[in-house]
């Protein structure tokens, strides 16, 4: 049974898995996700009572940022790994590896020794002149900072996750019939006629009067509310108020600043330490500082004029904010910084608090000018709501004259003559096939290839919408090439495509029920705080 399961884990997931080890060494074992202590705040998942921690979470992230970067380049590499939804890819993964490796356990699945030997063996790396050299296999280790034992250990787990990977492959294979069929389907044409209806040609008598758009307006005052705006002063306290107030600058942090981190008798790593030394001076005056900064803030309301001469520190303005909508930049990209900005304290013209922002620094706002939410008069929005009723009234029209052209050629009319004296665009496409629009909407092209084939000599006719305009077809002609053109060659790869799409698909359900019937608990906070 086991090397029935070996023998299916040679799937494309378990390849590529396979793979990363032996190229990169980056793949972390399942029992490096596990924490053993009971700090909430440093777990982002629980799989099964198992804690899976946020340092490796951060670790598999970075690693799966290098890769890209190796791949794709670093832009590229940053635009993917910004998109929404990738660290919760990552971390999807984390927990199916926990569901798995305790199924497999659960199954009584195990490597033995000679198979983990002859994995290694096999692995092109540890190769010299075509044979596993054993020197070569621990300097590499060495080389990335592994023990044998260790990635002995890592390897073993990701080969019985192969095997489980493997059992859902347990299927039918794509065969010579199932490939035929696609490649007849793909290869399809079609004759078709075409009467095209746009909303456009109905726009001089879609336009709305004065009570339609009156009526629009008040039916709909929540679409034209515009949201509070505010604009307020603020100051950023944090250590470096005091990184020039921490004695007197020793040869080290004096030839730093100069830009002379090589002068005689200083090196770049005193220059760094003497930088350390400072840092942490001006941030242990910082933290003694912080209640006497609040204290500021509420002794002196008013403005914050005395809170930043008695720390030296300069007070911005900051740009037109509105509610809900954070700074593209700054300290208002924080969504806790602009809601001190809107705070009830600073509406009525005092200081606000200070609250802590990511980077550590403290930040307090004064109000400069606020606009509450308002409705937009009519007179503003008229011309936006003509707009949209027009837009409404023609496609309304249009649909209107696209079902009378339809029933017309229902009762046998010719849909060349329902063009309205050439009102309506008339088009007769030969051999159109799912990869040739000939000129047709590219969005109707589903529509006419899922319409039946006509009977009779009878053309198969269908009305679609398709972008601003509707869209009434006649199906007259239907075809496939003969299955003889099918190259073997190219039947081959369909059958083999059907067959790893079918066992991605059976994977993904398998991996759904061992979650459904497993207890797994994400904490998107945590998630959100590791991921950055």
């Amino acid at each position: 049974m086991l090397e029935f399961f070996r023998n299916l884990g040679k799937s494309l997931a378990a390849k590529v898995l396979l793979i990363l080890i032996a190229l990169s060494f980056m793949l972390w074992g399942v029992s490096d996700y596990f924490l053993s202590g009971s700090d909430q705040s440093s777990i982002v998942a629980k799989v099964n009572g198992q804690k899976i921690g946020g340092a490796i979470f951060q670790k598999r992230l970075e690693d799966a940022r290098a890769r890209y970067t190796q791949v794709f380049g670093a832009a590229a590499a940053e635009k993917i790994t910004q998109e929404q939804g990738f660290s919760e890819q990552i971390l999807n993964s984390m927990i199916n590896d926990v569901l798995l490796s305790k199924e497999g356990r659960h199954l009584g699945l195990q490597v033995p020794d000679a198979a983990l030997v002859k994995k290694i063996e096999s692995i092109p790396e540890f190769a010299e002149n075509g044979h596993f050299s054993k020197s070569r296999y621990e300097k590499l280790l060495v080389a990335n900072g592994l023990t044998p034992a260790q990635f002995e250990g890592m390897l073993r787990e990701s080969m019985l996750l192969a095997q489980l990977q493997a059992i859902p492959q347990v299927a039918p294979l794509g065969n010579t019939g199932e490939a035929q069929q696609l490649w007849a389907w793909s290869q399809e044409y079609r004759d078709v006629e075409s009467v095209e209806i746009p909303f456009a040609a109905f726009a001089q008598q879609a336009a709305p009067n004065a009570a339609d758009i009156d009526a629009y307006y008040h039916a709909h005052l929540q679409a034209f509310q515009e949201p509070a705006q505010v604009q307020v002063q603020y100051v950023l306290f944090g250590p470096q108020a005091f990184f020039n107030q921490v004695g007197a600058k020793t040869p080290v942090t004096a030839a730093q600043e100069s830009g002379h981190a090589s002068a005689p008798g200083v090196s770049v790593a005193a220059v760094q330490s003497g930088d350390k030394v400072r840092e942490e001076k001006a941030r242990q005056l910082f933290n003694a500082q912080m209640e006497n900064f609040k204290d500021r803030l509420f002794s002196s309301p008013k403005n914050l004029a005395a809170v930043a001469q008695a720390y030296g520190l300069s007070v911005e303005e900051s740009p037109v904010l509105v509610a809900g909508q954070v700074a593209a930049t700054g300290p208002f990209h924080d969504p806790k910084a602009l809601a001190l900005a809107f705070g009830k304290a600073v509406l009525e013209g005092k200081n606000s608090e200070a609250i802590t922002l990511p980077d550590g620094n403290l930040l307090a706002v004064h109000l400069v000018h606020f606009q509450p939410a308002r409705v937009r008069p009519l007179a503003a929005v008229s011309p936006d709501i003509t707009q949209i009723l027009t837009t409404q009234n023609s496609e309304a029209l249009a649909k209107a004259a696209a079902q009378q052209v339809w029933k017309a050629a229902q009762g046998g009319k010719a849909l060349a003559s329902l063009t309205r004296n050439g009102l309506f665009r008339y088009q007769n496409n030969a051999n159109l096939t799912r990869h040739n629009v000939q000129g047709l909407p590219q969005g109707l092209l589903p529509t006419i290839f899922n319409a039946p084939a006509p009977r009779g000599g009878v053309p198969s006719l269908g009305m679609a919408k398709a972008g601003q305009e509707y869209v009434v077809f006649a199906v007259t002609r239907v075809g496939v090439p003969p299955a003889a053109s099918l190259n073997p060659q190219v039947s081959a790869q369909i059958a083999q495509s059907l067959e790893e799409q079918r066992v991605q698909l059976l994977l993904a359900g398998y991996l759904q029920d061992l979650r459904s019937h497993g207890e797994v608990k994400v904490f998107p906070e945590q998630v959100a705080k590791f991921s950055h």
